[in-house]
């Protein structure tokens, strides 16, 4: 299965995903916010299981460790989210 999570503009959250092998796809602007597509497996959907998503914006400092790269997104209101998950 293919679900969007809504993200939040912030440095650093955490979303259930319930599957411990989500993966997320794909991350864009929808109708002004940012959103990201994960692939997880419908039989663990309902699971505990987190994914950590690091937001990051152009010229920003990045935290160490950094997440896997998801991707840019650049938004209607002219500012530039570089998405990481782990």
């Amino acid at each position: 299965m293919i679900y969007k999570y809504k993200l939040d503009i912030t440095d650093h959250q955490s979303i259930k995903v319930g599957d411990r092998k989500a993966r997320p796809l794909s991350v864009a602007e929808q109708r002004g916010e940012l959103v990201m597509w994960v692939m997880l497996d419908e039989d663990y959907a309902n699971g505990d299981c987190m994914m950590d998503v690091q937001i990051i914006g152009t010229g920003n400092l990045h935290p160490t460790p950094i997440g896997d790269f998801v991707g840019t997104v650049p938004m209607s209101n002219g500012l530039v989210w570089h998405i990481f998950a782990y």
